[in-house]
């Protein structure tokens, strides 16, 4: 599995999926790698969970430059987790969809 510094992303190919960067490094269980965006009240409640069980996870607000002009709360965040718990929180979200 190959990690995209840029943009915290974990892939498979040789290219970033978002920026399409080449310069890729093998992951490591401790980076920080983008899973989701998930709305505010879900993130919310999901970081707690994982809190819980002891999954570090960090929550970026995300979402239009409209709200941040306005100094609205962003209605979004993009989740990030550790490496080593990637598949377990992308489990849990895919549980949560279905």
């Amino acid at each position: 599995m190959n990690f995209c510094e840029s943009c915290n992303i974990a892939c498979e190919n040789g290219r970033c999926p978002k920026c399409g960067r080449k310069k890729l490094r093998a992951v490591t269980e401790d980076d920080f790698c983008l899973v989701a965006e998930v709305d505010r009240l879900f993130g919310d409640n999901l970081k707690d969970n994982l809190e819980e069980e002891n999954i570090e996870c960090a929550l970026m607000p995300y979402g239009t430059g409209v709200r941040s002009k306005f100094a609205l709360p962003l209605e979004s965040y993009l989740l990030y987790v550790r490496y080593k718990n990637f598949e377990y929180v992308r489990q849990i979200l895919k549980d949560k969809i279905s």
